[in-house]
């Protein structure tokens, strides 16, 4: 065996020795290596009025306007790093359901206006998909577009025709459509109550279900979207 060997060997060594405690040496400087990896893009009151913004810009262009019911903020904190250490990281989303019982006559339009509302303020807006993901050429009973707004938030609207059955779940056509618009911001910053508050008061005239919690069906008829 060659005697170059042991040296090359212990010099390869001794180099990766040094690399390690240069890297060391300038995580300990710069406070350590999570914390320069764990940076969420946004803080979470940024997520929360970016969110509300996404939301407000979908439905404020609806004319005439319609009630919705608030899902509030859900927060979903991330994963703890490696050694227990908690994420600063949180996926937070939150929906309104439109309370109005939109005719399937008057879907196309409503879709439109949403649509129209995401253009007028400069969101990237993406094609209508069908439940497959595929795109929508009009006979779906269910239709979901999606768009990005330009601080990042990704909002949906998603117009479902489809009768709900509690216990065989959707099948065949329903006499009115269900509107659900959401937002999401990834990467948010973890924040808890003193941020998001806490769910409003459900409004007084929204049905009762059976087990008297509120029925987030659509329940209200419009002069206009209900005919």
């Amino acid at each position: 065996m060659s005697g170059r060997a042991p040296r090359s060997c212990a010099a390869v060594a001794a180099g990766v020795l040094v690399l390690l405690l240069a890297l060391g040496g300038y995580g300990w400087a710069t406070g350590g290596w999570l914390p320069r990896l764990d940076r969420p893009v946004m803080t979470a009151e940024q997520a929360r009025d970016r969110i509300d913004g996404a939301l407000h810009g979908s439905l404020d262009g609806v004319a005439p306007a319609v009630p919705y019911l608030d899902d509030w903020y859900d927060v979903g904190r991330g994963d703890p790093h490696w050694d227990g250490e908690a994420s600063r990281y949180s996926l937070v989303s939150r929906s309104w359901r439109v309370r109005v019982r939109l005719a399937p006559g008057r879907r196309d339009e409503f879709l439109a206006a949403v649509t129209a509302s995401w253009r007028q303020r400069g969101y990237r807006v993406g094609p209508a998909l069908d439940p497959a993901g595929k795109l929508n050429d009009g006979s779906q009973d269910q239709v979901t577009r999606s768009a990005t707004t330009p601080d990042g938030v990704f909002v949906t609207v998603t117009l479902d025709g489809r009768r709900q059955d509690p216990k065989a779940g959707p099948g065949g056509s329903a006499p009115y459509v269900t509107v659900v618009v959401a937002a999401t911001a990834a990467d948010a910053e973890y924040g808890g109550t003193s941020v998001y508050g806490k769910p409003p008061a459900v409004p007084a005239d929204v049905p009762r279900r059976a087990d008297g919690g509120p029925d987030r069906a659509p329940s209200v008829d419009d002069p206009y979207w209900s005919h």
